[in-house]
């Protein structure tokens, strides 16, 4: 269940960037607002994912 959370999260992001720089109808401050917010939380969610990479106890 929580991969499909992080999926539906990251999914949106991407999608919700390609159709905002798609749109000419909003304004450039929106814009630069939601692509930030995408980076931030994208980058923050990666940053998460790959410590918990790193941190698991690998078992042979």
């Amino acid at each position: 269940m929580k991969d499909r959370s992080f999926l539906v999260v990251v999914l949106f992001f991407v999608l919700g960037s390609a159709m905002v720089s798609s749109m000419d109808s909003l304004s450039y401050t929106f814009k630069s607002l939601f692509y930030g917010v995408a980076m931030i939380v994208l980058l923050a969610l990666g940053l998460v994912r790959l410590y918990k990479y790193f941190t698991k106890t690998k078992q042979y």
